[in-house]
């Protein structure tokens, strides 16, 4: 009897007190790519605790020529939801300038899924992976 009292005050104990905690993908680089080649190119800065957005820099290959890129600079933000915060998710928007007036949005859902939105078309699914030649 005493066994079943201590076995269900320990469980309770337990999930009472167990916070889960969220994989950090922070200083991390990944390239990202759609069934031709690669389009995009970023690493995740390291955030501290109180860090929620940072500047980043990336490249985002030619279309036509996946040999060829552009660098884009723009704001990382690091975010969970608010129901579940044992996960973050990266969004970024970049920085207009006068070479590349429009904007690229992308969200990055680690550690393999990315949704990149240029100028005002819809979002594209890219499928990301480590890049293990900056890690």
């Amino acid at each position: 009897m005493y066994k079943n009292i201590f076995k269900k005050l320990f469980i309770f104990l337990f999930l009472f007190f167990y916070k889960p905690t969220a994989k950090s993908f922070d200083s991390m680089s990944f390239i990202c790519a759609d069934e031709v080649g690669p389009i995009l190119e970023f690493s995740v800065p390291e955030f501290n605790k109180t860090q929620k957005r940072t500047k980043i820099s990336f490249k985002i290959y030619d279309i036509l020529d996946r040999k060829s890129f552009n660098m884009f600079k723009g704001i990382i933000e690091k975010k969970t939801s608010p129901i579940d915060t044992s996960y973050f998710f990266y969004s970024v928007i970049s920085s207009s300038t006068n070479k590349e007036p429009y904007k690229i949005n992308f969200q990055f859902f680690p550690p393999s899924h990315l949704l990149l939105q240029r100028k005002n078309s819809q979002f594209v699914d890219l499928v990301c992976w480590v890049n293990e030649e900056k890690n």
